[in-house]
């Protein structure tokens, strides 16, 4: 199941009771917010965090199969159309391999618990609809494994290892 742009909020599957949406407590000023970005706000965020751009051409391709991602949101209540300050999505096969990616926060908006209230809503959803026995990846860019070793990650090397290869565009 493909997760799209959304205005409704998750939060450990509870819900507010009065439209029946989902919603994280945003008593902070920030709200999380299932759904991906659009591909100008994905490309933003990832050049903005430090996590490399993309194509114009490969965030509009990958971002409508995403298994399910979320937004981070400040001021709730204003437009929904409003950029978001982070995000973090979940790709995979939906059954047997999922990998968790675009992990960032707008660094002016770090600090607030954001990275770990988006791993929050990643892993929850996991374990509420992954199969039994699905396997689950990531890669770590530097003190961010702290931060995923509190979600149950742990480092597979010397084991394994995580390798890439990048595909050289054709002349």
């Amino acid at each position: 199941m493909n997760q799209r742009n959304s205005d409704v909020t998750a939060h450990d599957g509870q819900t507010d009771g009065i439209d029946g949406t989902d919603r994280i407590d945003d008593t902070d000023g920030y709200e999380v917010r299932p759904g991906v970005p659009t591909a100008d706000a994905y490309r933003r965020l990832r050049r903005a965090t430090g996590l490399g751009a993309k194509s114009a051409e490969g965030a509009a391709i990958g971002l409508p199969n995403t298994w399910y991602g979320v937004t981070v949101h400040a001021s709730p209540g204003l437009a929904d159309d409003a950029d978001p300050v982070g995000m973090g999505r979940i790709i995979g096969d939906g059954g047997c391999f999922f990998q968790i990616v675009d992990i960032c926060v707008l660094p002016q908006h770090q600090g607030h618990g954001l990275g770990k209230r988006i791993m929050a809503a990643l892993t929850a959803e996991l374990e509420r609809r992954a199969p039994a026995g699905a396997y689950v990846s990531l890669i770590a860019d530097g003190d961010a494994r702290h931060l995923y070793a509190k979600f149950g990650f742990t480092e597979t090397a010397p084991a394994s290892v995580g390798m890439e290869f990048t595909p050289r565009p054709a002349y």
